[in-house]
């Protein structure tokens, strides 16, 4: 629900009289709760003193209580708001807008809260005042209170809020910053016997933001010198390209070359790969295809630059669902696969940046192709793999000429539905063995493997996992499952469809996969997406950033480690 709060400082009510006797109001005192759910007229459940500023986290919602006390005639109806103001910046009327979906996505706003019912009354707890109390209400996703017609007298009044770390227009809160805030009303700005202050915290791990939808492998990618690149959208309501960076081991993020991001938004179909120093993406959209390329911190000249912005190399019809798979090659050359009404095609970008014509996967498949997903292997063949919308999986090499192999069928009994043309994970190359992993998720909702040793066909299926996992979560049309290679064994992340929980499972010495451990719980997981990262111990570590349960909005992507054969969170 939105509703924007109406203007600060507005004229007088007609009828009543300006001057000393017009209605006024103070604000004299407030309180933070400790805890989002309490009931709302719960008298222990505080976070601080009376009028103790406090931390607040970034993407956590918390409620505050204020005390208003008035002079005006009985009777007379009012309606009270908040102002805020942004590091000592100017005032500001602050919106409704919930959280983690909203209709617009400012740095600060009132959000809903299921605690209570909206306008319940509320008791009179706070110190402030010695007026007679005349009962307030508990505020629900609105921006102004209920009509109030208290007179000469104090009320109270609780806010459920929350500060993002990245809002519209991917304005960025940081640690550190400040929000005070005040009370209006029509009458005018209420005065202030206290000045409630929030401090903003941003937790370690938190990204906030929003995932493009149905990526491909888009990081968290890690330069030579160790810093971690991440791929995202401020807001769902603000959909520009960021890339995001981390030189602590993922424990804070901030977006950098802000001023000269990509211009196309839009970010539906998307993948990218590293390739040396630089970070190149592809990025489907309903009109287009374009090429876009970050250079990363250990650039020689032009370090966390745009390279490459809006680069267009291909205008298909919309397809049902926007697909992007992209690959890097030794020789400096691109591969990328994006969607058609139909088919699959792809390009390659030789290493002079020129990309050449569309090859046409499949030319002779009535099935709807989609949902491709690619990996380097080995001397730079390329390994391609999709779905069709009969439920099958299919496997190709793409030679050193351009030219794509015989395909190979992967499995039959996948999802048919427009949700499941994802259904293949990101593939998995093992160079030491020259093995390529297809791993897929059947209609059943179970993970199952495939692989290809030395170039010989695929093998038989093997179980990842007989857990269901999550399919067409909120605007992905994929499974909510990523897959890597580390230290020589296949690593998989799924969101398990029962709980929400993010799970973990890996294969052994014996190439085998070990039963999934849980890795995350108490969360609404949608996405998940990682590569190998390399702790400052020299470790690898399995990084990678999920949604936490944003629902298609912004705010919870957080980034979290999976050591390889450490046991799972209980």
């Amino acid at each position: 629900m939105l509703m924007a709060a109406p203007p600060a400082m507005a004229q007088p009510a007609p009828g009543v009289a300006t001057g000393s006797s017009a209605p006024s109001c103070t604000l004299t005192a407030f309180r933070m709760r400790s805890d989002f759910e309490s009931p709302l007229n719960d008298t222990t459940d505080w976070a601080g003193a009376t009028n103790e500023a406090l931390a607040v986290n970034a993407d956590q919602p918390f409620r505050l209580r204020l005390e208003l006390e008035a002079e005006g005639p009985a009777g007379q109806p009012r309606r009270f708001w908040l102002q805020y103001r942004h590091n000592g910046g100017a005032w500001t009327d602050l919106q409704a807008a919930d959280f983690p979906y909203p209709l617009v996505t400012p740095p600060i706003s009132v959000v809903a809260n299921g605690e209570y019912t909206p306008g319940e009354a509320t008791l009179d707890l706070l110190p402030g005042s010695r007026a007679p109390f005349h009962a307030g209400a508990g505020i629900v996703a609105e921006a102004a209170t209920p009509s109030w017609t208290g007179g000469s007298a104090h009320g109270e009044w609780e806010w459920p809020l929350v500060v993002r770390r990245f809002s519209d227009h991917a304005h960025t809160n940081d640690t550190g910053d400040t929000y005070e805030l005040r009370a209006a009303e029509a009458f005018g700005t209420c005065s202030s016997a206290v000045v409630p202050t929030l401090t903003v915290t941003v937790p370690d791990g938190l990204l906030g933001g929003t995932f493009v939808e149905t990526p491909g492998p888009i990081g968290p990618w890690q330069a030579r010198n160790g810093d971690l690149y991440f791929l995202m959208e401020p807001a769902e309501t603000s959909n520009m390209l960021m890339v995001v960076k981390s030189s602590d081991g993922g424990r804070s993020w901030r977006e950098v070359d802000g001023g000269h991001r990509p211009a196309t938004g839009d970010l539906e179909g998307f993948a990218a790969t590293l390739a040396g120093d630089t970070v190149h993406m592809l990025h489907q959209t309903s009109e287009a295809v374009f090429h876009h390329a970050f250079r990363t911190s250990d650039h020689p000249t032009a370090p966390d630059t745009w390279a490459v912005r809006d680069e267009q190399l291909a205008a298909p019809e919309e397809p049902p669902i926007q697909v992007a798979a992209l690959a890097a090659r030794p020789d400096g050359s691109l591969l990328g696969v994006y969607g058609t009404p139909t088919h699959i095609e792809l390009r390659i970008r030789d290493a002079g940046g020129r990309w050449s014509d569309a090859t046409v996967i499949d030319p002779d498949s009535d099935a709807l192709l989609s949902g491709p997903m690619l990996a380097t292997g080995k001397d730079g063949a390329v390994h391609l793999a999709y779905t069709d919308r009969r439920g099958n999986a299919w496997y190709r090499t793409i030679g050193h000429d351009g030219l794509p192999g015989p395909r190979q069928h992967v499995a039959d009994g996948l999802g048919r539905a427009e949700t499941d043309v994802g259904s293949i994970l990101p593939l998995v190359y093992l160079p030491a063995t020259d093995t390529l992993m297809v791993i897929y998720r059947l209609a059943n909702g179970a993970l199952r493997e495939r692989r290809s040793v030395g170039g010989a066909p695929l093998g038989g299926p093997r179980v990842v996992t007989d857990r269901v996992v999550i399919q067409g979560a909120v605007d992905s049309d994929q499974t909510a499952a990523d897959a890597i290679a580390l230290d020589g064994r296949a690593q998989v992340l799924f969101v398990d469809a029962d709980s929400g929980s993010l799970f973990h499972a890996a294969t052994g010495d014996d190439g085998e996969w070990g039963p999934a451990t849980l890795q995350v719980d108490d969360i609404d997981g949608q996405w998940v997406r990682g590569r190998p990262v390399r702790r400052a111990d020299g470790s690898l570590v399995y990084g990678h950033v999920y949604d936490a349960g944003s629902n298609g909005g912004s705010g919870l992507n957080r980034y979290g480690e999976v050591e390889p054969g450490a046991p799972g969170a209980e």
